[in-house]
């Protein structure tokens, strides 16, 4: 043992001498959102992943305050990686509020992950119908600034609604569901992964039903906005709720600062699909990352790393 630690001793010292140097371990950050959340757990699964199999990579999550805190964090190179709502990402890179005095420029893509579903949740004896009948009523549209909030005043706009047109209130998704449990608001809107934990609960307390889009409008509204589709709540996913309903979707982002070089990136990519099964156990949400879908409603511009793994597997031509 002892001649070991004089072998050692002598190995270190050679190595001070020669300025030969042990490199460590590049390590990045991931800022997700909250720990009651979807993207805390994926985040945490995607880290773990990636310190797990990138040889020379350690990465952690941050729990944040979710799409609109990340972006900001990014723009101040305070982390490497971050989760976004693509509607809210194309907002930070475009330069619209509230990213409108400071866009985003150094946001790249690297992979859309879920769909995160806008739905209209009403009382079932409120008498609200569809998106017409939402007018001087008070309408949660979601938290000041947030992706919710931002998606839900632009499909209200394509119904012909503005804010003046309702009583909104600037509600996160647990204040909204309480508040139409006690029927201080008339509708809630909620975007998050299906079924929606908060949905589900409201639902067995009270009779609720989900608006429908107008799809004679919606289809022009969604060629103008292109990270937004189209997604159809099947029958029963929530209590009561026993018929399709027809709404908006817009996909979690996994997003990079620019300045990552392309073969690290690359090789987070490569990483994230080659054991994606780990991935899906983490969270029932995490099932729906797929390859195939990695790219669609992908509001941003792609990093080098991103597009070059994609190019490979023939999402890219």
């Amino acid at each position: 043992m002892r001649r070991g630690m004089v072998y050692l001793a002598i190995l270190v010292a050679i190595s001070l001498a020669f300025g030969v140097r042990v490199l460590a371990a590049e390590q990045f950050s991931i800022a997700t959102g909250g720990t009651a959340g979807t993207y805390y757990p994926i985040g945490s699964a995607i880290a773990s992943v990636v310190s797990k199999y990138v040889p020379g990579v350690k990465m952690n999550a941050e729990a944040t305050g979710a799409s609109v805190a990340n972006l900001r964090m990014l723009k101040a190179k305070k982390v490497d990686f971050i989760m976004a709502a693509s509607n809210t990402a194309y907002g930070a890179y475009s330069g619209e509020p509230p990213f409108d005095k400071d866009p985003v420029k150094n946001l790249r893509g690297i992979a859309a992950l879920y769909p995160e579903v806008f739905q209209f949740v009403v009382r079932k004896d409120s008498g609200i119908k569809s998106f017409y009948d939402l007018r001087g009523k008070k309408v949660a549209v979601g938290a000041p600034g947030s992706g919710t909030e931002r998606t839900a005043k632009l499909v209200l706009a394509a119904h012909g609604l503005t804010y003046g047109d309702i009583k909104p209130q600037f509600l996160s998704f647990a204040e909204a569901m309480t508040a139409l449990k006690d029927r201080v608001v008339d509708c809630a809107i909620v975007g998050a992964g299906v079924p929606t934990p908060a949905v589900i609960d409201a639902a067995m307390l009270i009779d609720i039903n989900l608006l429908s889009v107008d799809e004679k409008v919606i289809g022009d509204f969604l060629k103008k906005h292109p990270y937004l589709a189209l997604f159809e709540i099947a029958p029963g996913t929530y209590k009561g709720v026993d018929q399709s309903v027809i709404t908006v979707s817009s996909p979690a982002l996994l997003c990079v600062d620019e300045g990552l070089s392309e073969e690290v990136v690359y090789k987070i990519v490569k990483a994230i699909f080659d054991h994606i099964d780990e991935i899906a156990a983490s969270h029932a949400q995490a099932k729906n990352i797929k390859l195939e879908t990695a790219l669609k409603g992908m509001s941003i511009p792609l990093h080098p790393g991103a597009e070059r793994f994609f190019r490979e597997k023939g999402l890219i031509r």
